[in-house]
């Protein structure tokens, strides 16, 4: 399994979550003036704080480096606090140095970081990952109990704190809920028809849109970070701005053109990051190594990188004994000269962005299949009328049907009738 980038930053919320516990403990065993276990525990405190900062960051940027200045505060305020406890507070007792000046500053700085982390992860609400969308609202919840926990009993924060580095862990065991491309839609426009790549100064893959997820798929690689430019494009960065480029895919090869800039053209330090795009409408199909219908791999429209024809019917044939419904899209062009693969292939990657785990079909020029659970269905129904005319960004709009099978209906009765379905600009269920 792929290492989280929050894998480091987390292990030390758990080391801290310990030592805070340790401290909790010998503080209880020997209540009064016991500095050095309340030293402790201010130290596992600010170092928990910025570990939760640390790891927030990197779940949702990925590999974020920490500023040279914030790492210098990361280790200089622990030392610090743990320094004013030790020698210049050291009679006092827990409750009255916690109405120092000292300790005011240092909760005023873990609390900040805490509010940070909330803040960080406030992005994700809507991740189309269920179990991302579960981290994000419960560390939420965790960060505030955690304040509250030491305004009004700061005796049991420590069990919160523990809580929250648990549940730290459960989230760093699945990387790519927060990696994969899908989740970061809206900063890196998977709703476009193109193959957007961003590389770091080392030519290392940093971030990747939906059409490139798929495309790195049929490449025969995992679509993951740390892959080179040498390995998806086959030649390290830079290169010439409109260089064609060759890629093998599974089934065939695609010769393509990629344009490529710097996300700030105007750095001098030689370490900006890299944008490649290849733009499909530009791209070409070898039909000596390609077959004529399957396209960039076996049952595949090559257009659109979804089910050809035959596989889609074999979908809806299937459908008549699984019972699944059948959700047809047709997408109605405002132009007849609409060139149809360009618009389909637009079409297919927003549907694969808002159903991600949905295997979709080209029935026809215009339309698309994909099969839902009959209670799923009227809910799929509901998101493409409610989302995707807004979100496609065409002169064009889609009209979404449901088709069950019915009980005495034989496959091939289903597939014709789904086949023979017209909708008009509105929609209606059979």
């Amino acid at each position: 399994m792929r290492a989280s980038a929050a894998a480091r930053p987390i292990a030390i919320l758990c080391i801290a979550a310990a030592l805070w516990s340790v401290g909790a403990a010998w503080n209880y065993a020997e209540p009064g003036s016991n500095s050095s276990a309340n030293a402790c525990i201010l130290a596992a405190a600010a170092s928990a704080a910025a570990a939760a900062f640390v790891a927030a960051q990197r779940l949702v940027s990925g590999r974020w480096s920490i500023p040279t200045l914030v790492t210098i505060v990361f280790f200089v305020e622990p030392m610090v606090i743990v320094f004013v406890r030790l020698v210049v507070h050291p009679e006092l007792s827990s409750a009255e140095f916690r109405r120092t000046a000292p300790f005011i500053a240092h909760a005023a700085y873990c609390f900040a970081l805490l509010l940070s982390v909330i803040l960080t992860l406030n992005v994700r609400q809507r991740h189309p990952q269920r179990r991302v969308r579960i981290f994000v609202l419960t560390s939420q919840v965790l960060v505030i109990a955690i304040i509250a926990m030491e305004v009004a009993a700061s005796e049991q924060t420590q069990f919160v704190v523990v809580l929250a580095a648990l549940f730290a862990v459960w989230v760093a065991r699945h990387p790519d809920d927060w990696s994969n491309s899908r989740a970061r839609a809206d900063s890196l426009l998977n709703s476009i028809g193109v193959f957007l790549f961003v590389f770091d100064h080392l030519g290392r893959l940093k971030d990747w849109n939906g059409t490139a997820d798929r495309l790195i798929e049929l490449m025969g690689q995992r679509p993951q970070r740390d892959l080179t430019a040498a390995q998806i494009l086959g030649r390290p960065l830079p290169f010439e701005d409109g260089q064609p480029i060759d890629l093998d895919l599974l089934g065939g090869r695609m010769r393509t053109s990629a344009h490529i800039h710097k996300v700030d053209p105007t750095s001098r330090t030689g370490r900006s990051d890299w944008v490649v795009m290849l733009r499909p409408v530009r791209s070409s199909v070898s039909q000596s190594s390609f077959p004529s219908i399957s396209g960039s791999l076996a049952g595949h429209d090559p257009a659109t990188q979804t089910l050809n024809q035959r596989e889609t019917m074999d979908l809806l044939r299937a459908a008549t004994t699984s019972g699944d419904a059948a959700v047809r899209v047709d997408v109605l062009p405002a132009d007849t000269q609409a060139r149809e693969d360009e618009t389909m292939f637009v079409v297919a990657r927003r549907l694969e962005m808002m159903f991600p785990n949905v295997r979709w079909g080209r029935l026809s020029a215009w339309v698309f299949v994909a099969m839902f659970k009959p209670d799923e269905a009227e809910q799929a129904k509901l998101l493409i009328d409610d989302e995707a005319q807004t979100a496609l960004g065409l002169d064009a709009s889609v009209a979404t049907t449901i088709c069950v099978p019915t009980r005495d209906e034989d496959s091939e009765r289903f597939v014709l009738r789904v086949q023979l379905l017209h909708s008009a600009y509105g929609s209606s269920d059979f």
